[in-house]
């Protein structure tokens, strides 16, 4: 029997296309099985990376933004002459400095009031001197920043004032030295601290 149109055997055109069909079906199973094997390998890489910027994303820019303060200055009030002096050398040079006569307001609860200035600040700075080694509040404040420094990369600037000898961990940072600085000397540090300060924000 042949096909009316064609004249061509109806045998040999069902064969054509059964064969048609088949390499239709294969080339359509082929290409299902390619798409499912490549995104089984791309599977982990794309989980990986969308974990990734869920779970670590970038954390503010330490400084003025991000930040309400850009230094945090720890203290023994026995020192406050001289912290009031350099803390106003800082604020004049436009920086804000977070210390206990700037933050706390009647009735506030210290250690919580503390404990956010520290975690708000860009940098912490600790003055060193025979009153401030010994000072429980001191003491605290020194265990909290050198904690943020080491779990956080927080710079944190030691200051010494008086004859001290620096605590282990503070002993690894390189520190600011005022004792026996003539006021020449005394400009040329805090400029220094003002830079550092400065390149923080």
């Amino acid at each position: 029997m042949r096909d009316p149109l064609s004249g061509v055997p109806l045998a040999s055109l069902v064969g054509v296309n059964m064969a048609g069909l088949i390499f239709t079906v294969i080339g359509s199973l082929a290409g299902v099985a390619g798409a499912f094997f490549a995104w089984i390998a791309v599977r982990p890489r794309w989980k990986s990376r969308v974990k990734h910027s869920a779970v670590a994303a970038p954390s503010p820019k330490k400084g003025a933004v991000g930040h309400a303060y850009d230094v945090f200055v720890s203290y023994s009030h026995d020192d406050l002459d001289w912290v009031s002096a350099f803390a106003g050398r800082l604020e004049d040079a436009g920086l804000r400095v977070a210390r206990d006569e700037v933050i706390l307001k009647p009735g506030d609860v210290l250690v919580h009031v503390v404990e956010q200035a520290i975690r708000e600040s860009a940098v912490g700075i600790l003055v060193f001197s025979p009153a401030s080694v010994v000072s429980g509040w001191g003491r605290q404040e020194y265990a909290a920043m050198m904690q943020k420094s080491i779990e956080d990369g927080w710079r944190f600037i030691p200051v010494i004032i008086d004859d001290v000898e620096l605590p282990a961990f503070a002993a690894t940072r390189y520190y600011v030295d005022f004792r026996d600085a003539s006021r020449n000397e005394y400009d040329q540090r805090v400029a220094k601290i003002v830079e550092t300060l400065r390149n923080e924000a």
